[in-house]
Parts: C-alpha cells; structure tokens; sequence
C-alpha cells in the first residue's frame, strides 16, 4: 500500500469514529436508556405460582400383633397446596425465590354427623370442608448453579419435597410428607452428577407450657465412586424439653453410614440395587435419677429392583431397640406421650419391644406406572415381620397403599443435577413420618 493509499484510509477512519462519536453524543440518553431498560429486564422482579397435589391411601391391617406397632384402619389423605412465587432472577445462575403459600388438607369421608347416633366428638365443626386451610406456608429461597451442582437454600416454613436425601425409616416413617408436610426451619442442599448431599434443621415447638424447645437437625448424601459403588450416610438428632409439669429432657442421635450397589446401567434395569449399613445410635434422658446413656447398635441391609413399572422392595433389619424411650412404661414412668409426637419419627418397628437383639423385614411389591419427577403415582403391597415373641410373630400385618404426588415447580424447573441412580421418587419415600398410631392426619 504507497502513502496515497495510507492517507486516504486513514481519513476515511477518522471520519467514521467522528461519525459515531456525533451519534453517541446525540442519542446519549437513548442509549443509556436502553442499557437501563436490558438490564432491569435481566433482573426484573417476575411473578410466578406453584401448586403441589398429595393423595394418601393406606389400608392398615396389624390384627395379627394386636396393633402394638400400628393401629388397623384406613388413611385416606389428599392434600392441596397453591402458592404464589415473586422470583428474582440475579444472573443466568442465580436465582431468589419469596413463596407463600396454603395446605388445604382433607381426611376423605370425615365429615360431621348428628350427635343423636354418635359422640358428640363427631359433630366437631372441624370436620366440615370449610376449615381445610391447616397450615399457612411462606419462605425465601436461593439456588445457584455451578458447573453441574445445583446449590439450594431454602429459610421459613418450606415444603418436604425440596428434600432428595435417602433416609433410613428409622429416622423417618414412611407418611411424614403426608402428616407433617412442610419443615419450619432451614435446609440447605447441593446435587451434582457424583455428589449430593443435605442438611436441615426443623424446630418442632419453642412456645407452650408443656414445650420449651424441640428441634431435629437431619443429613443425607451420597458420594458415587462410579456408576455401580457409591457411599452414603443419613443421620439425624433431636433434643426435646419439657417443664415440670411433663419432666423430659432428652438427645436422641442415630446415625446410618452405608454402602450401596447400583446394578441398573449394567443390567438395563429401572432399578437394581444393593445397600448396607450400620445403625449407630445414642440416647439419654437426664432427667430420670440415675439414668445413664443408651447406644443401641444395628445393621440395615436393603435390596431393590424395578423393571416394566414393577418393583420389589427388602428392608432387613438386626439390632438392638432403637426406641428406647418410647414404651408404655420405662423406670414406672409412664413416656409414651411424652415421646412418640416429638422425639422419635421413625417406623414404630424400629421400637423392638425387646431388650435383646431382634429382626424386623419389611418386604414392599409396588407398581409404579408414573415416575416422571414431577408427578409420581405407586400402588403397593407391603408386610411387616418380626423376631417370634411369644404369640405375636413373625407375620405381624399389612398394608395396601396408593400413593399420587404432583409438584408444578418440578415440572417447569427441573433439577438437572440431581443424584443419578435411584429416582428422587424412590429416595423421598425414605424420609417419611412422625410416629402416630391414629389414622386421622393432624397437621
């Protein structure tokens, strides 16, 4: 290029930079405008709903062990929860979430009747469908994204559902989600490809005359080695108070290492799996003259398999009574009470009503025709067996259940990193219930 050439480009830049300096200058204020304008966009404040659907069935039948570990009868539950979302979306990963929320619950088939042919309990207004609203639910939510885990936070009363951890039942009963729905407390989680684990902590009670301050901070994770081995752990504590007038002070610990074998991408199965662990426990009333700490110890072996929507479920259970409080009577002191609603919620089989080591099998067959994340349905079958004692075993009893679970949220934001292997479906039914021998809900 000679210098002809050199200087006419040269001119030709600079009056192009002039040019776009002048637009600059005259459309400053468009342009900051519109800069403005994107980024309140970005950031906007967005207004969202979610609404979750719970329907419980459970046909108890525990005549053969005379009810000592569940009451015969019928639960039959659905559960209705609108809420409105203001979400906040900080950057493309971050993301902050204000929910509130209602429970409207129903006990199908309870309903007011005349006290001319029934007890007077039975005209309860209560019972009609005008007071389905049994809990108001509000809390603040944050995740972030990074790489492939997921980060969550949530703070305020939040639903159970945001939980993914796969707990021993001795922790949590089966139909927590359905009797006790939401936490009240914190939760804080994080589900990578390999990774996942949890952390909450739910404040049962801090106010009342009979109730100074119980609480229940719980754990769950798993770390996978590979596709088939992978290490895990659920845990839990409680400590419940009392006053005077109902004297308990109480810790109970319980902890769940184990390893599990995933079997399903080798083998092309749903579900094909192998777990055992230990039951490490720790319990102690330091109220009661001259009591000294329990540590009952166990072992939980578990095997699972699903094909075709058809699954079979084993839980095998050997050691020592992991409810040690929790018994018609202990040291002439009558604890029942006082214990069952706050302290322990875990499957009541886990209360071996022996001083020695015993067996407690749970054997489930399901079918579960929906598993998609956001809705679930299952119908099972499942049977309960025992250490013979005396008259009362092996058979103890059974239960025909049917389960429906639907989560809008979970539909339009699915977790895509969530714990590979088993389904959060099959995980969530390990984190269940509060003990409770009624077959009403009471939440």
């Amino acid at each position: 290029m000679n210098a002809k050439s050199l200087i006419v480009s040269s001119m030709l830049a600079a009056l192009t930079a002039s040019a776009v300096q002048a637009q600059s200058l005259l459309d400053l204020q468009d342009l900051f405008g519109r800069q403005s304008q994107s980024r309140v966009q970005d950031n906007a404040v967005k207004v969202e709903y979610d609404i979750d659907f719970h329907y419980f069935f459970d046909y108890r039948s525990f005549g053969a062990s005379d009810d000592i570990f569940l009451t015969s009868g019928t639960v039959n539950v659905a559960r209705f929860s609108p809420s409105a979302v203001l979400r906040f979306d900080q950057s493309r990963n971050i993301t902050h979430r204000l929910a509130l929320g209602v429970d409207l619950t129903k006990n199908l088939g309870e309903n007011p009747v005349s006290t001319a042919d029934y007890s007077k309990d039975e005209d309860d207004p209560a019972l009609r469908n005008k007071r389905l609203i049994k809990d108001i639910f509000f809390y603040y939510n944050y995740q972030r994204r990074s790489g492939n885990g997921l980060l969550g936070f949530y703070a305020g009363i939040h639903p159970r559902t945001v939980l993914n951890g796969a707990y021993t039942r001795a922790i949590f009963a089966d139909d927590l989600i359905y009797y006790d729905p939401n936490i009240e407390g914190v939760t804080v989680n994080y589900s990578a490809p390999r990774f996942s684990a949890e952390l909450t902590a739910d404040l049962f009670s801090n106010r009342g005359r009979d109730r100074i301050g119980s609480g229940m901070v719980s754990t769950a994770g798993l770390f996978k080695f590979s596709d088939l081995l992978g290490l895990g752990w659920s845990a839990a504590y409680s400590h419940v108070s009392g006053t005077e007038l109902v004297p308990y002070d109480v810790d109970v610990a319980l902890a769940n290492p184990y390893v599990k074998a995933d079997f399903s991408k080798m083998t092309g199965f749903q579900e094909l799996y192998a777990k055992g662990g230990a039951m490490i426990s720790y319990q102690f009333d330091r109220r009661i003259v001259d009591e000294t700490p329990h540590f009952p110890l166990g072992a939980e072996f578990m095997i699972g398999a699903r094909n075709w929507n058809i699954g079979l479920e084993d839980t095998f259970y050997f050691g020592d009574n992991q409810m040690v409080y929790y018994s018609a009577s202990y040291n002439g002191i009558s604890f029942a009470a006082m214990y069952v609603e706050s302290l322990y919620h875990g499957d009541t089989y886990y209360f071996t009503r022996r001083r020695i080591p015993t067996w407690y099998n749970r054997m489930e067959l399901y079918w579960q025709p929906l598993d998609a994340g956001f809705v679930n349905a299952r119908l099972s079958v499942v049977g309960h067996f025992i250490t013979l004692a005396g008259d009362i075993g092996p058979y103890t009893g059974m239960q025909a259940k049917a389960t429906l679970l639907f989560n809008l949220d979970a539909f339009r934001h699915p977790r895509e990193s969530a714990p590979a292997g088993r389904s959060r479906s099959t995980e969530r039914r390990e984190r269940t219930s509060r003990v409770s021998g009624s077959p009403l809900i009471s939440l």
